[in-house]
């Protein structure tokens, strides 16, 4: 299992890596450029990530703009929307647009800082479970 986290924040970085880090192989990306190149290059190389978890306001790109470029990227490579990587949003913003704008995009799912480290086990659990599945 191979996770992207793109958090700038140091605290919540630092928790992600630690927690991830547990249960599956990540890469960290703190800014959207980065993020998106580090996707971009993954499928090109054909190990491309099972799990992403996007912060929204990041430096450079922002994970709205991240989120759609990947979608975008998908779709240029034959990949249906749908079946794309699975993209969590985190973030401390909690009003109803931003939520609704993510979830349009394409995100799997959206989790409002601080985040609960036994959620993020869960999703990596649910992700395993699901890319089982489809082998």
């Amino acid at each position: 299992m191979k996770v992207l986290i793109v958090e700038d924040d140091p605290t919540t970085s630092h928790l992600m890596k630690h927690v991830v880090g547990q249960h599956a192989d990540y890469l960290h990306a703190e800014n959207g450029q980065k993020a998106y190149d580090s996707f971009c290059d993954a499928l090109e190389e054909n190990d491309g990530f099972d799990l992403i978890f996007l912060d929204i306001m990041m430096p450079i790109a922002d994970g709205q703009e991240v989120l759609q470029a990947i979608r975008d990227f998908e779709e240029k490579n034959g990949i249906v929307q749908g079946q794309g990587v699975r993209v969590v949003m985190t973030t401390a913003i909690q009003e109803t647009t931003s939520i609704y704008e993510a979830l349009a995009s394409g995100a799997s799912e959206y989790l409002t800082k601080p985040i609960k480290t036994e959620k993020i086990v869960q999703i990596i659990e649910d992700a395993k479970q699901k890319a089982t599945s489809h082998e």
